[in-house]
Protein backbone atom coordinates (compact mmCIF):
# COMPACT_ATOMS: atom_id res chain seq x y z
CA UNK A 1 0.00 0.00 0.00
CA UNK A 2 1.02 3.15 -0.64
CA UNK A 3 1.97 6.17 1.60
CA UNK A 4 -0.48 9.13 2.28
CA UNK A 5 1.77 11.54 0.91
CA UNK A 6 2.66 12.88 -2.34
CA UNK A 7 5.71 13.87 -4.21
CA UNK A 8 9.07 12.76 -3.73
CA UNK A 9 8.15 11.73 0.39
CA UNK A 10 5.40 9.07 -1.68
CA UNK A 11 8.24 8.18 -4.05
CA UNK A 12 10.59 7.16 -1.65
CA UNK A 13 7.79 5.69 0.92
CA UNK A 14 9.08 7.76 3.46
CA UNK A 15 6.86 9.75 6.58
CA UNK A 16 6.85 13.75 7.16
CA UNK A 17 8.98 12.31 10.47
CA UNK A 18 11.15 9.99 8.53
CA UNK A 19 12.25 12.76 6.22
CA UNK A 20 12.68 15.53 9.50
CA UNK A 21 14.89 12.62 10.47
CA UNK A 22 16.72 11.93 7.63
CA UNK A 23 18.08 15.52 7.10
CA UNK A 24 19.41 15.54 10.68
CA UNK A 25 21.31 12.59 10.01
CA UNK A 26 22.42 14.06 6.41
CA UNK A 27 23.05 18.36 7.49
CA UNK A 28 23.63 18.37 11.14
CA UNK A 29 23.03 21.00 12.46
CA UNK A 30 21.78 23.14 9.88
CA UNK A 31 18.35 21.51 10.23
CA UNK A 32 17.88 22.43 13.87
CA UNK A 33 16.23 25.44 12.87
CA UNK A 34 13.68 23.60 10.64
CA UNK A 35 12.81 21.10 13.15
CA UNK A 36 12.25 23.86 16.14
CA UNK A 37 10.16 25.65 13.59
CA UNK A 38 8.30 21.80 13.09
CA UNK A 39 7.96 21.85 16.43
CA UNK A 40 6.31 25.02 16.88
CA UNK A 41 3.60 24.54 14.57
CA UNK A 42 2.65 21.39 15.87
CA UNK A 43 2.23 23.58 19.39
CA UNK A 44 0.02 25.65 17.65
CA UNK A 45 -1.93 23.16 16.07
CA UNK A 46 -2.63 21.13 19.20
CA UNK A 47 -3.83 24.93 20.71
CA UNK A 48 -6.09 24.76 17.65
CA UNK A 49 -7.61 20.92 18.68
CA UNK A 50 -7.95 21.73 22.55
CA UNK A 51 -10.74 24.22 21.27
CA UNK A 52 -12.56 22.46 19.21
CA UNK A 53 -14.68 20.40 21.90
CA UNK A 54 -15.65 23.77 23.55
CA UNK A 55 -17.08 24.76 19.47
CA UNK A 56 -21.04 24.83 18.30
CA UNK A 57 -22.63 21.75 17.48
CA UNK A 58 -23.76 21.82 14.30
CA UNK A 59 -26.92 20.33 11.70
CA UNK A 60 -26.60 22.02 8.80
CA UNK A 61 -25.09 22.29 5.91
CA UNK A 62 -25.81 18.30 5.16
CA UNK A 63 -23.90 17.02 2.20
CA UNK A 64 -24.35 13.47 1.00
CA UNK A 65 -21.45 10.55 1.55
CA UNK A 66 -22.98 7.60 -0.10
CA UNK A 67 -25.88 7.05 -1.45
CA UNK A 68 -28.62 3.91 -0.15
CA UNK A 69 -27.12 0.40 -0.27
CA UNK A 70 -27.45 -2.73 1.48
CA UNK A 71 -25.93 -2.23 4.79
CA UNK A 72 -26.16 -4.32 8.00
CA UNK A 73 -25.34 -1.22 9.77
CA UNK A 74 -26.06 -2.32 13.71
CA UNK A 75 -26.48 1.32 14.92
CA UNK A 76 -29.18 1.75 12.96
CA UNK A 77 -30.36 -1.67 13.92
CA UNK A 78 -30.43 -1.11 16.96
CA UNK A 79 -31.95 2.72 16.99
CA UNK A 80 -35.03 0.77 15.02
CA UNK A 81 -35.59 -1.80 17.36
CA UNK A 82 -35.89 0.96 20.43
CA UNK A 83 -37.81 2.67 18.75
CA UNK A 84 -40.24 0.52 17.72
CA UNK A 85 -40.42 -1.12 21.06
CA UNK A 86 -41.58 2.37 22.73
CA UNK A 87 -44.59 2.77 19.51
CA UNK A 88 -47.40 1.51 21.31
CA UNK A 89 -49.39 2.58 18.14
CA UNK A 90 -47.70 -0.04 16.78
CA UNK A 91 -47.85 -2.74 18.56
CA UNK A 92 -51.71 -2.62 19.04
CA UNK A 93 -51.35 -2.54 15.07
CA UNK A 94 -49.36 -5.60 15.13
CA UNK A 95 -51.56 -7.06 17.87
CA UNK A 96 -54.80 -6.86 15.61
CA UNK A 97 -53.17 -7.92 12.68
CA UNK A 98 -51.58 -11.36 13.80
CA UNK A 99 -52.69 -11.41 17.46
CA UNK A 100 -49.48 -11.84 19.38
CA UNK A 101 -50.26 -12.27 23.32
CA UNK A 102 -47.05 -11.20 25.49
CA UNK A 103 -43.83 -10.92 22.54
CA UNK A 104 -43.41 -10.14 18.88
CA UNK A 105 -40.21 -11.05 17.37
CA UNK A 106 -38.73 -8.64 14.88
CA UNK A 107 -36.53 -9.35 12.26
CA UNK A 108 -34.75 -7.08 9.35
CA UNK A 109 -35.58 -8.46 6.28
CA UNK A 110 -33.89 -5.83 4.48
CA UNK A 111 -31.72 -2.61 5.62
CA UNK A 112 -30.53 -0.02 3.09
CA UNK A 113 -28.96 2.77 4.85
CA UNK A 114 -27.36 6.43 3.07
CA UNK A 115 -24.41 8.14 4.79
CA UNK A 116 -25.13 12.12 4.50
CA UNK A 117 -22.09 13.82 7.03
CA UNK A 118 -22.10 17.63 8.07
CA UNK A 119 -18.37 19.20 6.82
CA UNK A 120 -15.76 20.19 9.00
CA UNK A 121 -16.29 24.25 8.43
CA UNK A 122 -13.96 25.73 10.69
CA UNK A 123 -10.90 26.37 8.28
CA UNK A 124 -8.05 26.82 10.53
CA UNK A 125 -9.40 24.13 13.33
CA UNK A 126 -9.95 21.46 10.83
CA UNK A 127 -6.77 22.24 8.87
CA UNK A 128 -5.24 22.12 12.54
CA UNK A 129 -6.79 18.57 13.52
CA UNK A 130 -6.19 17.24 9.99
CA UNK A 131 -2.18 17.93 10.32
CA UNK A 132 -2.91 15.89 13.98
CA UNK A 133 -4.68 12.77 12.55
CA UNK A 134 -1.55 12.65 10.03
CA UNK A 135 1.33 13.43 12.55
CA UNK A 136 0.08 10.96 15.37
CA UNK A 137 -0.80 8.13 12.73
CA UNK A 138 2.40 8.45 11.68
CA UNK A 139 3.87 8.44 14.53
CA UNK A 140 2.10 5.56 15.60
CA UNK A 141 3.24 4.05 12.13
CA UNK A 142 6.64 4.47 12.66
CA UNK A 143 6.81 3.43 16.29
CA UNK A 144 5.55 -0.22 16.03
CA UNK A 145 7.30 -0.56 11.90
CA UNK A 146 3.49 -1.19 10.79
CA UNK A 147 2.81 -0.23 7.03
CA UNK A 148 0.97 2.76 6.78
CA UNK A 149 -2.91 1.52 5.68
CA UNK A 150 -4.13 5.05 4.79
CA UNK A 151 -4.19 5.89 0.86
CA UNK A 152 -5.59 9.42 2.00
CA UNK A 153 -6.64 11.18 5.08
CA UNK A 154 -8.84 13.99 4.04
CA UNK A 155 -12.24 16.29 5.35
CA UNK A 156 -14.02 16.51 2.28
CA UNK A 157 -16.39 19.50 1.96
CA UNK A 158 -18.35 18.58 -1.19
CA UNK A 159 -20.95 15.56 -1.50
CA UNK A 160 -19.81 11.83 -2.70
CA UNK A 161 -15.91 12.48 -1.92
CA UNK A 162 -14.24 9.83 -3.60
CA UNK A 163 -12.88 6.45 -1.90
CA UNK A 164 -9.32 5.90 -2.71
CA UNK A 165 -8.98 2.47 -4.80
CA UNK A 166 -5.87 1.51 -3.34
CA UNK A 167 -5.93 1.11 0.66
CA UNK A 168 -8.10 2.80 3.34
CA UNK A 169 -9.80 6.18 3.08
CA UNK A 170 -10.22 8.65 6.33
CA UNK A 171 -12.43 11.01 6.15
CA UNK A 172 -12.70 13.85 8.75
CA UNK A 173 -16.12 15.06 9.28
CA UNK A 174 -18.00 17.53 12.24
CA UNK A 175 -20.96 14.72 12.13
CA UNK A 176 -22.05 11.53 10.60
CA UNK A 177 -26.06 11.20 9.79
CA UNK A 178 -27.21 7.77 8.54
CA UNK A 179 -30.88 8.14 6.43
CA UNK A 180 -32.33 4.47 6.48
CA UNK A 181 -35.04 2.25 4.82
CA UNK A 182 -35.72 -0.80 6.55
CA UNK A 183 -38.58 -3.82 5.84
CA UNK A 184 -39.42 -5.16 9.20
CA UNK A 185 -41.51 -8.53 9.62
CA UNK A 186 -42.73 -9.07 13.06
CA UNK A 187 -44.11 -12.30 14.13
CA UNK A 188 -46.24 -13.33 16.64
CA UNK A 189 -46.10 -16.32 18.99
CA UNK A 190 -48.43 -18.53 16.45
CA UNK A 191 -46.40 -18.03 14.03
CA UNK A 192 -48.38 -15.49 12.31
CA UNK A 193 -46.39 -12.47 10.81
CA UNK A 194 -46.59 -9.23 8.85
CA UNK A 195 -44.48 -7.05 7.14
CA UNK A 196 -44.14 -3.31 7.64
CA UNK A 197 -41.87 -0.65 5.92
CA UNK A 198 -39.30 2.16 8.60
CA UNK A 199 -38.09 5.02 7.41
CA UNK A 200 -35.95 7.52 8.97
CA UNK A 201 -32.55 9.39 10.23
CA UNK A 202 -30.24 9.69 12.53
CA UNK A 203 -26.84 10.90 13.79
CA UNK A 204 -24.48 8.51 14.65
CA UNK A 205 -23.09 8.57 18.71
CA UNK A 206 -20.05 6.25 16.38
CA UNK A 207 -17.35 8.88 16.38
CA UNK A 208 -15.19 6.85 14.61
CA UNK A 209 -15.57 2.99 13.24
CA UNK A 210 -14.46 0.24 11.58
CA UNK A 211 -16.76 -2.49 11.12
CA UNK A 212 -16.52 -6.05 10.88
CA UNK A 213 -19.13 -7.09 8.06
CA UNK A 214 -20.17 -10.34 7.86
CA UNK A 215 -21.75 -12.16 4.86
CA UNK A 216 -22.71 -15.45 4.10
CA UNK A 217 -21.47 -16.76 1.18
CA UNK A 218 -22.54 -20.20 1.17
CA UNK A 219 -25.04 -22.97 3.14
CA UNK A 220 -22.12 -22.93 6.37
CA UNK A 221 -19.88 -20.37 5.09
CA UNK A 222 -18.49 -16.82 6.22
CA UNK A 223 -16.74 -14.12 4.97
CA UNK A 224 -15.25 -11.06 6.95
CA UNK A 225 -14.72 -8.50 5.72
CA UNK A 226 -13.43 -4.76 6.74
CA UNK A 227 -14.59 -1.42 5.00
CA UNK A 228 -12.70 0.65 3.33
CA UNK A 229 -13.20 3.47 4.63
CA UNK A 230 -13.39 4.91 8.01
CA UNK A 231 -15.31 8.33 9.14
CA UNK A 232 -13.99 10.79 11.80
CA UNK A 233 -16.62 13.23 13.25
CA UNK A 234 -14.77 15.45 15.47
CA UNK A 235 -18.52 16.39 17.51
CA UNK A 236 -17.42 15.15 20.68
CA UNK A 237 -17.28 17.97 24.45
CA UNK A 238 -14.22 15.39 25.12
CA UNK A 239 -10.34 16.24 24.09
CA UNK A 240 -8.90 13.17 25.41
CA UNK A 241 -12.23 11.51 22.92
CA UNK A 242 -11.12 13.91 19.65
CA UNK A 243 -7.27 12.89 20.32
CA UNK A 244 -7.98 9.16 20.65
CA UNK A 245 -10.32 8.93 17.04
CA UNK A 246 -7.19 8.49 14.89
CA UNK A 247 -5.32 6.21 17.03
CA UNK A 248 -7.79 4.04 17.89
CA UNK A 249 -9.76 3.46 14.45
CA UNK A 250 -5.76 3.34 13.36
CA UNK A 251 -5.30 -0.06 15.84
CA UNK A 252 -8.44 -1.48 14.81
CA UNK A 253 -7.35 -2.03 11.00
CA UNK A 254 -3.81 -3.33 12.29
CA UNK A 255 -5.23 -5.07 15.28
CA UNK A 256 -8.19 -6.51 13.08
CA UNK A 257 -6.17 -8.68 10.96
CA UNK A 258 -5.38 -10.55 13.99
CA UNK A 259 -9.37 -10.97 15.23
CA UNK A 260 -10.54 -11.66 11.82
CA UNK A 261 -7.74 -14.50 11.60
CA UNK A 262 -9.18 -15.97 15.39
CA UNK A 263 -12.99 -15.81 14.34
CA UNK A 264 -11.98 -17.07 10.75
CA UNK A 265 -10.16 -20.20 12.73
CA UNK A 266 -12.71 -20.49 15.47
CA UNK A 267 -15.55 -20.84 12.46
CA UNK A 268 -13.20 -23.72 10.79
CA UNK A 269 -12.79 -25.61 14.21
CA UNK A 270 -16.50 -25.32 14.92
CA UNK A 271 -18.93 -25.00 11.89
CA UNK A 272 -21.38 -22.22 13.11
CA UNK A 273 -25.57 -23.08 12.68
CA UNK A 274 -26.34 -19.84 11.09
CA UNK A 275 -25.19 -15.97 11.23
CA UNK A 276 -26.41 -15.07 14.16
CA UNK A 277 -24.22 -17.44 15.91
CA UNK A 278 -21.33 -16.43 14.01
CA UNK A 279 -22.67 -12.56 14.66
CA UNK A 280 -22.25 -13.64 18.51
CA UNK A 281 -19.24 -15.25 18.04
CA UNK A 282 -17.67 -11.98 16.02
CA UNK A 283 -19.35 -9.94 18.67
CA UNK A 284 -17.32 -11.45 21.68
CA UNK A 285 -13.71 -11.57 19.95
CA UNK A 286 -14.25 -7.52 18.84
CA UNK A 287 -15.04 -6.85 23.13
CA UNK A 288 -11.88 -8.15 23.16
CA UNK A 289 -10.28 -6.19 20.70
CA UNK A 290 -11.43 -2.86 21.88
CA UNK A 291 -10.33 -3.27 25.49
CA UNK A 292 -6.88 -4.07 23.77
CA UNK A 293 -7.13 -1.15 21.61
CA UNK A 294 -8.15 1.15 24.64
CA UNK A 295 -4.68 0.18 26.75
CA UNK A 296 -2.71 1.09 23.35
CA UNK A 297 -4.77 4.30 22.95
CA UNK A 298 -3.67 5.42 26.84
CA UNK A 299 0.05 4.48 26.01
CA UNK A 300 0.43 5.82 22.96
CA UNK A 301 -1.17 9.28 23.53
CA UNK A 302 0.92 9.37 26.69
CA UNK A 303 4.33 9.10 24.77
CA UNK A 304 2.94 11.74 22.01
CA UNK A 305 1.79 14.24 24.18
CA UNK A 306 5.38 14.12 26.29
CA UNK A 307 6.87 14.05 23.20
CA UNK A 308 5.62 17.39 22.22
CA UNK A 309 5.76 18.55 25.86
CA UNK A 310 1.64 19.24 26.14
CA UNK A 311 -0.29 17.20 29.14
CA UNK A 312 -2.60 14.27 28.24
CA UNK A 313 -5.73 15.34 28.44
CA UNK A 314 -7.08 12.82 30.66
CA UNK A 315 -5.66 10.45 33.14
CA UNK A 316 -5.76 6.40 32.64
CA UNK A 317 -7.08 5.87 35.49
CA UNK A 318 -9.28 8.82 36.04
CA UNK A 319 -11.10 10.47 33.27
CA UNK A 320 -10.13 7.54 30.41
CA UNK A 321 -13.65 6.23 31.64
CA UNK A 322 -16.06 8.93 31.04
CA UNK A 323 -14.05 9.69 27.74
CA UNK A 324 -15.73 6.23 26.54
CA UNK A 325 -19.42 5.40 25.52
CA UNK A 326 -20.50 2.90 28.24
CA UNK A 327 -22.18 0.65 25.54
CA UNK A 328 -21.97 -3.21 25.81
CA UNK A 329 -18.79 -3.36 23.40
CA UNK A 330 -16.64 -1.62 26.06
CA UNK A 331 -16.95 -3.72 28.95
CA UNK A 332 -13.84 -5.14 29.08
CA UNK A 333 -12.11 -1.46 28.19
CA UNK A 334 -10.87 -1.57 32.03
CA UNK A 335 -9.44 -4.69 32.21
CA UNK A 336 -7.70 -4.07 28.75
CA UNK A 337 -6.15 -0.92 29.91
CA UNK A 338 -4.87 -2.42 33.03
CA UNK A 339 -3.18 -5.51 31.22
CA UNK A 340 -1.81 -3.48 28.47
CA UNK A 341 -0.12 -0.86 31.60
CA UNK A 342 0.80 -4.14 32.96
CA UNK A 343 2.48 -6.13 29.96
CA UNK A 344 3.73 -2.37 28.07
CA UNK A 345 2.78 -1.02 25.12
CA UNK A 346 5.04 -3.09 22.57
CA UNK A 347 4.80 -6.35 24.90
CA UNK A 348 0.76 -6.22 24.23
CA UNK A 349 0.57 -5.18 20.81
CA UNK A 350 3.26 -8.37 19.99
CA UNK A 351 1.02 -10.58 22.17
CA UNK A 352 -2.27 -9.97 20.30
CA UNK A 353 -0.87 -9.94 17.14
CA UNK A 354 0.62 -13.28 17.17
CA UNK A 355 -2.57 -14.80 19.15
CA UNK A 356 -5.49 -12.97 20.36
CA UNK A 357 -6.72 -16.22 22.17
CA UNK A 358 -3.33 -15.77 24.45
CA UNK A 359 -4.18 -12.31 25.02
CA UNK A 360 -7.84 -13.19 25.88
CA UNK A 361 -6.35 -16.03 28.76
CA UNK A 362 -4.48 -12.95 30.23
CA UNK A 363 -6.93 -10.29 30.10
CA UNK A 364 -9.54 -12.69 32.36
CA UNK A 365 -6.60 -14.81 34.32
CA UNK A 366 -8.40 -18.15 34.08
CA UNK A 367 -12.06 -16.42 34.81
CA UNK A 368 -14.77 -16.76 32.41
CA UNK A 369 -15.81 -13.51 30.78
Amino acid sequence: MKPRRTGWIENRGLTRRQVMTRGVMGLAGWMLSPIRIASAALQDDLELVSHIPQMTEREAPMLVFRDFVADPDVEVEQHIRLQLGQRKDILDLLREKIGFEKQVRLSMEDLQVRLMFVPQLQKDHAAAYHRYCQDVTDYLFEMNGMDNCYAAITSPNESYPPLSQNGISAFLVHRLAKDYRAICRFTAESGRSVKYKITGAIFSNHLGAVDLEIHSIAPGQFELSRKAFTIWQNNTKNLYTLMSIPVEETLHYQLGKATDREIAASMKNHLPENLSAVQRLAEEWMAVEESVVGGLVNRLLERYCALHHTTIPASIYGETQSAVPSLHQYRYRDRGIQLVENLGFQEALALYMESPSNFRAQLFGGQDA
